[in-house]
């Protein structure tokens, strides 16, 4: 069982919400809805155009050494500010720097420029300053032996400076086995410092660094904005969804209020504030404004003309300027930053004269990205991406209705507005093809398969006797098959699984009930079991034996509490010797492998099925089918397939070769894990060896048959099997029940 990640990091990983959220590197928004454009079709910017808008441009970094880390942006007195690090010695050298024209200039004082940070490990710097220009400078450093993150805080005035590092930072939480961890502080004008951590909401005196007062926390989001007199930041849900910003009035939690903010974002938002209270938002949904004393906020430019919408690239730090420039600062993979510019240009003509709709039944970064991408080599053209659930709605307690999703999408394909583009994950696909209602890619597939730029093992399967292609995936994944004291040949299929077990006395996968086991395995053969409508007896008999012999080695129990879970890849480490666990991708395979490692085990690709994802098709009803099948190909190019989303490994060849030989060594994560007896140790997530690689690419390539489930299918299995896999009816009964639940399913 895991427990809370340890805040041991090398380069984050990140990961989906719900599995644990390390990293802000991902794009996405989170609202359903359009991002940026309105309406289908032509939108006539000719000499109706209307000028102005807001522009994005790159700012210069000329004036900051190129070895110097940019790790903070903010404003001073209307003037923007950098504070970049820098490794001496054995140490950490800060340095201030000043936007003046067209350089940055250095106005790092005198206190901070002897400051030296102790370089062994650090997480989190933040220079910040009072209304007296006096300067506060807030950072962690790692404590060895407790393996966690201690916060100093330290003020700097002139030459001097002074700890000042609150008391209670310093004491030991017996509940969590760390210091308090700070997510957000800031300076106000009158020089109290406003602190938000896991725990609480202080108001700290800045001469001093004691405690005027303190109120305890539930949740919110990490950072805090201040516009000199008030303090605002995200209040999320435990899901991470924004539910609105707080307004602690004079800093106080005491006396906040709660304004709406409509984007409801799934990943990182941005956020700062004018003196004035104006709010400023930004995310991949596009940059939002919010005036003093109003609660409506007012898009500025869509996402999709910014980079925000584009993955590879990801935002630590917005500020704005009160004549109406925001400026972003970004962090980029190759470890270097990059700062953005927004500013209205009153003659500035929109050039977008063709909008395309796009519509996804789940939120996706690599769609956000392709639409980003898209749009800045045909700036004429806008992909308007859609979509029923977000990211944060997958992990929902309330779970994703997809039968809804596609009423919802046939009644739009029947209707006028119906989308030019549809990502069909999660639907019956099938019956798209069959009533005409998408077009036949083939003419831009086929050639990719010819010549080796797809992945033709994955895509040919959704090509039909006839030759024509409706659906291509741009992402798949497969089940690691992982074990100890078992090898890769005895657990490729159901069957090599089977026999094995059948051989073993103790249990290799802990007690089931017979419905985990049908969820776990029958996506396996739920494809093979029907054949022309009808039920295939010889391959549903075969699969049934196997999962026989698999309960019997498990151990059947007819239901579990609500509170306990069956053994899953984490009981590898002691308890469990066989387990199942989805690939998502090169980065997210590292979490696999690494239990792989620690077990002394092996892997391999169960079934040898892949599992697609971003299974897209173009309307017949598009009135822009050459764009839309232009656009499925871009999304298939090495400029959009070159990236790991950590949904699923590239369908692109070259891709998949050169993610293959990414150099990880910087990626890394660390856990405790229970090991028996009640004992636990650090489980180590790190980067796994360019021969591991190879052999992922080797599994990616062997892929022949997708994982599919079928709810119909599904209920009829968890109904009739529990007497079956307990012994107490034969297998030619158990058949029958299947037949009979499913004949005029089949039929339809």
């Amino acid at each position: 069982m895991v427990k809370e990640w340890r805040t041991k990091w090398k380069r984050r990983l990140a990961l989906l919400a719900g599995v644990l959220v390390l990293a802000g590197s991902m794009s996405g928004c989170g609202r359903q809805g359009a991002s940026g454009g309105s309406g289908n079709g032509g939108n006539g910017n000719d000499d109706m155009a209307v000028k102005g808008a807001y522009l994005e441009k790159e700012v210069s970094l000329a004036g900051i050494p190129e070895n110097a880390a940019v790790k903070q942006i903010c404003t001073v007195e209307e003037q923007v500010h950098l504070l970049t690090v820098n490794e001496v010695g054995e140490g950490l050298k800060l340095q201030e720097w000043a936007l003046q024209e067209d350089a940055f200039v250095e106005v790092t004082k005198p206190w901070l420029a002897d400051f030296i940070i102790p370089a062994e490990s650090y997480m989190d710097i933040q220079l910040f300053q009072d209304g007296n220009g006096i300067q506060y400078l807030y950072f962690q450093t790692i404590d060895s032996e407790l393996e966690t993150y201690r916060g100093n805080l330290w003020q700097g005035d002139g030459s001097e400076a002074k700890d000042i590092t609150p008391e209670k930072w310093s004491v030991i939480n017996e509940d969590y086995g760390r210091y308090e961890f700070i997510n957000g502080i800031t300076a106000l004008k009158n020089g109290t410092l406003v602190v938000q951590s896991s725990l609480s909401a202080d108001r700290i005196n800045g001469e001093d660094g004691s405690v005027l007062d303190s109120v305890p926390l539930t949740q919110y989001g990490e950072d805090l904005i201040t516009d000199g007199e008030n303090v605002y930041l995200f209040s999320m849900n435990m899901s991470g969804t924004i539910e609105g910003v707080e307004k602690w009035t004079g800093g106080s939690i005491k006396d906040a209020v709660t304004l709406p903010f409509g984007q409801n974002s799934s990943y990182s938002v941005k956020l700062c504030a004018l003196p004035d209270g104006t709010l400023i938002s930004a995310d991949t949904d596009g940059i939002f404004q919010c005036e003093a004393g109003s609660e409506d906020w007012k898009k500025l430019i869509s996402g999709l003309e910014t980079s925000f919408s584009l993955s590879g690239i990801w935002c630590t730090g917005l500020t704005a300027l009160q004549d109406g420039r925001i400026y972003a600062l970004f962090n980029q993979e190759d470890g270097t930053s990059k700062l953005m510019v927004y500013e209205y240009d009153p003659e500035a003509v929109p050039v977008v004269s063709t909008i395309l709709k796009l519509y996804a039944v789940e939120e996706s970064s690599l769609l956000q990205n392709a639409a980003a991408l898209y749009h800045r080599e045909h700036p004429d053209i806008l992909i308007e991406v859609q979509y029923a659930y977000s990211a944060e709605d997958k992990y929902s307690r309330e779970g994703l209705d997809y039968n809804t999703v596609q009423q919802q999408i046939n009644t739009m394909l029947m209707g006028s507005e119906a989308p030019d583009i549809l990502v069909l994950d999660h639907l019956n696909k099938e019956s798209y093809v069959d009533k005409g209602l998408l077009l036949d890619l083939s003419d831009i597939i086929a050639p990719m398969e010819a010549n080796g730029e797809v992945l033709s093992n994955i895509t040919g399967f959704y090509r039909n006797e006839e030759g024509k292609q409706y659906i291509v995936p741009m992402q798949f994944g497969f089940s690691f098959a992982l074990g100890r004291d078992i090898s890769a040949e005895d657990m490729v299929s159901m069957q090599t699984l089977a026999a094995f077990l059948g051989s073993r006395s103790e249990s290799y996968m802990g007690p089931r009930t017979a419905a985990e086991l049908v969820d776990l395995f029958y996506p396996y053969f739920c494809e093979n079991m029907v054949e022309n409508k009808e039920l295939n007896r010889e391959v549903l008999t075969q699969y049934l034996e196997a999962l026989k012999q698999i309960a019997d080695n498990s151990g059947m129990i007819e239901q579990r509490d609500k509170n306990e879970r069956g053994y899953n890849m984490w009981e590898l480490a002691y308890r469990a010797k066989f387990a199942i666990e989805a690939s998502d991708g090169f980065n997210g395979s590292m979490f696999p492998l690494s239990m792989a490692n620690y077990i002394k085990g092996d892997f391999t690709a169960f079934e040898n099925v892949f599992i697609p994802h971003v299974e897209m098709g173009v309307s017949a009803k598009s009135e822009y089918q050459d764009i839309a099948k232009d656009f499925i190909a871009f999304c298939l190019s090495e400029e959009v397939q070159g990236r790991d989303y950590y949904i699923g490994f590239p369908i692109n060849t070259g891709s998949l070769e050169t993610l293959a030989k990414f150099d990880r060594s910087e990626y890394a994560a660390c856990t405790s894990i229970e090991i028996g007896e009640g004992a636990e140790e650090l489980f180590d997530i790190d980067a796994y060896p360019e021969e591991t690689a190879q052999k992922l690419v080797e599994l990616c390539k062997g892929l022949d048959r997708p994982y599919t489930e079928d709810a119909k299918i599904r209920e009829v299995l968890i109904d009739t099997l529990p007497l079956y896999l307990q012994g107490m009816q034969s297998l030619e009964e158990t058949i029958e029940k299947i037949e009979g639940g499913l004949k005029m399913y089949l039929a339809e």
